[in-house]
């Protein structure tokens, strides 16, 4: 659902409209008083990155004039890697400044279209992830990280192999898992090593090859799988991470605006919400 009318304009919509929608017009109204504190445009992205987010990211994003600053405040637990990358190059279209906001977590996937940004702004309760791509599981209608499908099927594997007798039990255990999605999980690795270098040259400087290299096999090692990356261990592992106080004005004028998404949607949201100055979506 988009809303065009500015939130300062009651006269646009009818009263019980309004009524009914006060929310989203209080959070735009949040959004109109940060962009006026910082001269940067602010866009809201909450929820699973995946190709259904295109459009109305493009929306919000497109609705931010040419060469204006844009901060994008991102809540993700990640999702698919190509619709990062895509949204990473709307971002950077036509600006030269971009910078991405962490109130909360940020990972796999949302860590890779942070790694695009000139800075990542981040504060004690800010967390990136490992570049661990996640694969949709329809039988269970959520994300599962790629690796671990892939580890749990190698393993099996090997465990079958070694006793025979054991084939139906570990095949049972098997059975959300099918070749298809063994594969794509695969692939989903694979191309992920060629994504984050393709993201890190999206920036403004662009990072020498030998960082580059550096930063794809830090998020992606291992060690990293499952890790939680604060903004002091983003640092050491070459994000461009941006430290704010927590007790700072302008990181309470974040939080006040974080929390109200927070509390809408949760913690570990399905559905998405998209939010501009002008511009409000959210679908499952």
């Amino acid at each position: 659902m988009s809303d065009n009318a500015p939130a300062d304009a009651p006269q646009v919509q009818s009263a019980f409209f309004r009524a009914t929608e006060a929310s989203r017009y209080a959070r735009q109204a949040e959004i109109r008083s940060y962009e006026a504190a910082t001269n940067r445009a602010l866009v809201v992205f909450y929820g699973p990155i995946r190709a259904a987010v295109i459009t109305p990211f493009a929306d919000a994003v497109n609705d931010v004039p040419p060469r204006q600053p844009l901060d994008l405040m991102l809540t993700s637990l990640g999702g698919d890697g190509e619709a990062a990358i895509r949204m990473a190059a709307m971002c950077h279209a036509d600006r030269d400044d971009f910078r991405v906001i962490v109130p909360d977590t940020a990972a796999s996937a949302a860590t890779l279209l942070a790694l695009a940004a000139e800075a990542v702004v981040m504060s004690d309760t800010s967390a990136l992830g490992p570049v661990d791509p996640q694969i949709l599981m329809p039988q269970r209608d959520r994300y599962f990280p790629a690796k671990g499908i892939v580890e749990l099927v190698d393993d099996l594997d090997e465990r079958t192999r070694d006793n025979p007798q054991a084939f139906e039990l570990y095949a049972a255990l098997l059975a959300d898992v099918d070749a298809l999605a063994y594969q794509t999980a695969k692939d989903a690795m694979r191309r992920t090593s060629e994504l984050v270098p393709e993201v890190l040259r999206l920036r403004r400087e662009v990072p020498d090859e030998e960082d580059i290299e550096s930063i794809t096999s830090n998020l992606q090692s291992s060690a990293m799988h499952s890790a939680t990356i604060g903004h002091a261990k983003a640092k050491e592992l070459g994000v461009l991470a941006e430290y704010m106080s927590a007790h700072s004005h302008r990181w309470d004028q974040v939080w006040r605006l974080h929390a109200q998404y927070a509390f809408l949607l949760g913690p570990q949201p399905r559905e998405n919400l998209i939010e501009g100055r002008r511009v409000s979506f959210r679908f499952a």
